[in-house]
């Protein structure tokens, strides 16, 4: 992450953070300018290894450190969210074939033998 570029605007807000794209995703990006989609809207795009993200604050009432902090932490949710979904996948994955297992959707062995090979 660097450093934020205030523009002043009448109307509300609006700042450009950057984002090195080795650190991360686009997807955390576009997931994180979305859970703030009420309060703000966000334009990004590539700029050589990083991602440039224009915010604009939809009110008056978020200054641009408000508005930089908030999307800051929203982008390091989602990327500790991906990460813990990654990490987790093999266990969410046992404990759907054992729940569909119960309805007989699924053989309880077929969903152990593909659990051992994943």
């Amino acid at each position: 992450m660097s450093p934020v570029e205030n523009v002043s605007d009448e109307v509300a807000a609006r700042l450009t953070l950057t984002f090195d794209r080795s650190t991360v995703d686009l997807d955390a990006l576009q997931r994180s300018a979305y859970a703030l989609a009420a309060e703000a809207t966000v334009d990004i795009r590539e700029s050589g290894t990083d991602y440039s993200c224009t915010v604009f604050a939809r009110t008056t009432e978020w200054s641009t450190d408000e508005l930089a902090h908030r999307f800051r932490a929203e982008v390091n949710d989602q990327i500790l969210r991906a990460r813990i979904a990654k990490e987790t996948e093999p266990l969410r994955n046992l404990v759907f074939a054992l729940a569909f297992a119960q309805t007989g959707l699924v053989d309880i062995e077929d969903a152990s033998d593909a659990e051992a090979g994943a």
